[in-house]
C-alpha cells in the first residue's frame, strides 16, 4: 500500500507540474520533452557509486536512459541485457540507470553491486521522472549524440529490440 501511495503522489505531482503554465522568451524556445524527436530534459543526479552524473556531459555519445526500480520484475529482467549492450558497445554508447528508489538508496546500491553492473546508476527524483513523463516502469529512452530522443520503450523488451535501434544510431 505504501509503495502504491508514493507512486500515486508522484503521478499527481507530475501531472500538476506538467499542466502548470510557464513563462519565458519565445526567442529561446528549445523543443525539450519526453517524446521522440524532442531533446531529452537535462538532469544532474547523484550517482549510486558517488559523485554526480550530468546528462549533458554525455553529449557526443548514444545514450540509453533506463528508468527502473528494485521491486520491478520487468526492470530486473532488463538490466542484464542493458549491461551486455553497455559492454558490447562501450566506445560510443552509454547506458544510464535511473532508479525510483522506493525501497531506499541502500537497497538500490546493494542491488547494483550484487548484479555486478558496470554502467552508471543514479538516484532519480520526482523532478526527473516528471520531466521524462515516466508513468510506468521500466521506461527506457534512446538518445542520439545530440541528446535528441530517438526511441522510447515502456515495459521490458528483449535485448534485440534495443540493439536494433542502437545500431541505427551508431552507424550514422
Amino acid at each position: 500500500m505504501r509503495i502504491a501511495t508514493r507512486f500515486s503522489l508522484l503521478i499527481i505531482l507530475a501531472f500538476g507540474l506538467w499542466s502548470y503554465p510557464g513563462c519565458g522568451s519565445r526567442d529561446q524556445v528549445v523543443d525539450v520533452g519526453s517524446e521522440v524527436g524532442q531533446t531529452a530534459p537535462a538532469f544532474s543526479l547523484e550517482r549510486v557509486d558517488g559523485g554526480r552524473l550530468d546528462l549533458k556531459e554525455l553529449r557526443g555519445k548514444t545514450v540509453l536512459v533506463d528508468f527502473w526500480d528494485t521491486w520491478c520484475p520487468p526492470c530486473r529482467r532488463a538490466l542484464p541485457h542493458l549491461e551486455e549492450l553497455s559492454r558490447e558497445h562501450s566506445r560510443d554508447f552509454v547506458v544510464v540507470g535511473v532508479s525510483l528508489g522506493q525501497e531506499g538508496p541502500s537497497k538500490v546500491k546493494a542491488y547494483v553491486e550484487k548484479g555486478g553492473f558496470t554502467f552508471p546508476f543514479v538516484f532519480g527524483d520526482a523532478d526527473v521522472f516528471q520531466k521524462f513523463g515516466v508513468q510506468n516502469l521500466p521506461t527506457t529512452f534512446l538518445l542520439d549524440a545530440n541528446g535528441v530522443i530517438r526511441n522510447k520503450w515502456v515495459g521490458g523488451y528483449p535485448k534485440g529490440a534495443y540493439e536494433q535501434e542502437i545500431f541505427k544510431l551508431l552507424e550514422n
